[in-house]
Parts: structure tokens; sequence; C-alpha cells
């Protein structure tokens, strides 16, 4: 696979049972999964995190898995087969948000208390970095759109493909995910629900253990036919840390999830115009990323006033386009790039920019930072 901007996503139909769907994504991208294996393992060294017991921890959420979602479980085990690679390194990519977000917690906190060797120069990335959701009245058309820059590790850059799913049991849905990971994180549904997600970080992170993974909860938000099944994968049980999840319906509908262990507060959009970017809004938890990632107090605020100020002539996939290219405290921006400041295997960026038309059905994607190519349309 290529990061070249204009060389878009490569897009793949996975049909049949979990099992097939899971060995044809693993045989097609056997080597980026391996990839993916070997530069996780890099960056959880680089934040001291044990790589033997990482590996049994990922190996314990097998059972997890299999006990929460029989199916994502044998997907995930048909991604082992087909790829080559050992089912507990694919259950690592599958499960590591629950393994990176407790350690950077952990490591954040222990520099706010003096320990010098946790600390960090510069921002290091987070999953989602700038989301967006606007809908009725501010929407020109009248339609509903979602979507976000997602900024993480530029290495992993090369491994991002488009995974369209055609079941016979389940909606069909479009989503972007990393070779290995069986749950899209970004995506649409046949039914209009969808879904963008931002990394998040609290107090409580990593109190809570062997939950279901974040993962598998974003497969279940796509997977849902109603708007309320939508959202009960991430309100209805507890989770071992954070995330940010913004789900939308084609019927005009926004929510933004701020989900903490032990707690989800809700956001709903102002005058049909919601954004999030890596902070907890709510005074109810602790949020501590902004201590590691300051520019998360400004690029949510400043999407909402760059989308806020076309509203009143009605919002158009171009004007949020426009807003998602900023340049506003480069790298640190809404459109994100590398910080040379920071050690090579921290280097972040935007690595996707999407577009959501839920009553389309269709993402309007560019590959790597938006202001590097035109975005392209991919329908469901």
């Amino acid at each position: 696979m290529s990061t070249n901007p204009t060389d878009g996503f490569e897009r793949v139909v996975l049909s049949g049972s979990p099992a097939e769907r899971g060995r044809e994504h693993g045989e097609r991208f056997a080597d980026a999964v391996a990839s993916n294996v070997e530069l996780y393992r890099e960056r959880f060294a680089h934040e001291g995190v044990d790589l033997d017991a990482i590996r049994d921890h990922a190996a314990e959420y097998v059972d997890v898995i299999e006990r929460e979602n029989p199916g994502y479980a044998e997907e995930m085990r048909g991604v082992a087969e087909g790829s080559g690679v050992p089912l507990a390194d694919v259950a690592m990519l599958n499960v590591r948000w629950e393994v990176i977000y407790p350690a950077w917690k952990d490591q954040t906190e222990a520099a706010t208390d003096g320990d010098e060797r946790a600390g960090r120069s510069g921002e290091s990335p987070v999953d989602g970095c700038t989301s967006f959701g606007v809908a009725p009245p501010a929407t020109a058309d009248g339609g509903t759109y979602v979507g976000q820059n997602w900024d993480w590790l530029a290495s992993v850059a090369d491994n991002l493909f488009l995974m369209e799913l055609r079941r016979d049991d389940a909606p069909d849905l479009l989503a972007m995910t990393e070779a290995g990971i069986v749950g899209g994180k970004i995506g649409v549904n046949e039914h209009g629900i969808g879904l963008a997600v931002n990394g998040l970080i609290s107090d409580g992170d990593g109190t809570n253990a062997l939950r279901k993974p974040y993962h598998v909860r974003f497969r279940e938000v796509l997977d849902a036919e109603r708007f309320d099944d939508a959202l009960r994968p991430i309100v209805e049980t507890d989770r071992v840390c954070s995330a940010n999840v913004l789900v939308g319906h084609a019927d005009g509908e926004v929510i933004d999830l701020e989900a903490a262990p032990d707690l989800v507060n809700t956001i709903y959009p102002e005058d049909g115009v919601l954004t999030h970017a890596n902070h907890f809004e709510t005074d109810a938890v602790e949020s501590i990323n902004e201590r590691r990632s300051p520019s998360t107090l400004y690029r949510g605020p400043r999407l909402r006033r760059l989308l806020a100020a076309e509203a009143e002539e009605g919002i158009e996939p171009a004007d949020v386009q426009a807003a998602l290219r900023d340049h506003f405290g480069r790298p640190s921006s809404i459109c994100s790039h590398v910080d040379e400041s920071v050690p090579a295997v921290e280097y972040g960026q935007t690595n996707a920019s999407f577009v959501i038309d839920l009553a389309g059905r269709r993402l309007l994607g560019q590959r790597g930072p938006p202001c590097e190519g035109e975005y392209r349309e991919y329908a469901l």
C-alpha cells in the first residue's frame, strides 16, 4: 500500500462468514499486518511497556472477545490464519487502545509528579484528533455529516485501508481500519449510522481490567440497525480506558459520547454544529491528555468556529474539507503534520481525513494530511 495522498485508499470488499472475511483480510494484507505488529511493539517499548507482558495480556483478551462478541473473535482468528501472524499478536492490535492509553496515563502522571524519566518533549499523537458532526439546520442540503482528521503514528500510514463488509446477518458497512484490526474506526453503515472516534485519557484509565475492547465496540456501533442500538455498545458496560465516540444518523441526529471507564458524558450539537478533540469537556472526570497534547484545547473550538461561520448560508462538504485543512498552530494543527522536534518513533500526522455523508452512505476521504490532496468519494 502506498502513502502517496494522490493514490487514495485501497478498498477491499469482504464477505462470507466472519472466519472467511478474516482470512481474506489476513491474506490480502499479510505484510501490513506483520508490519503493524512490529510498529506497535516498537511504540509500546518506547512507552516503557513490557512487551512480553503485553503479549500475554493481549492473549487474555482473546477469551474476553470470544465471550463478548464471538463473531469478532472468529474474524480475528481468520486474520491470524490468513496472515500467518500469531493470534496473540493480532489480538494485541485489536486491543491496542486498552494497552497504550493506560500506559500514557501512567506516564503523564509520573511526569506531573516530577519523574524526569517519564517526561516527553513535544506532543505524542493520539487517535482521531479532531472530529465533527453537522446536521440540520446548519447544512445547505439538510443532510447530516460526521467525520474527522485521524491523527496517529505516521509509521502506520502505509497500513490503512477501507473495508466494505457485505453480510446477510448484519448491515453492510464501509469503514477505515488498520491492517489486522477487525473493527473499523471511521465509517458508515447501510442504515445511515456513522462513526468517528477520538483518543481521551482520564485519571481512571486502567482501573478496570479485561473489559470489552473499544475496537469491538466500534464494530458493534456499525453493526446496529437503530440509533439506540448504535449507542448501546459504548454506554452499556464499563470500559478499561477512555475514548470519545461521535455517532450520527442520516435522519439528523448527532451525539458525542465522552467515555471514561465508569462514566459517559453526552454532548449535543449547538445550532447544528458539534466538534471534539482530545480532552474531556465534562468536569465529572479528571482529563489528562491536555497535559501531553495542549493543542487539543484549541483544535476543537477552532473547528467549531470555522464551521459555525458557514452555517448561516448552509455548510457544504467543501466547507468542512476547507476547515479540516486549517493550519493554525502547525504542526499541532487541525491538519496535523510531523513535529521533527520529537523522537522519530513519536512522529504523528493526519493519516486520514473523512467527511461522511450519512444520507448518501458515502465517505469523502483524503489519504494523508488533507492539505496535500483532494478528497475522493467512496460510496457504500
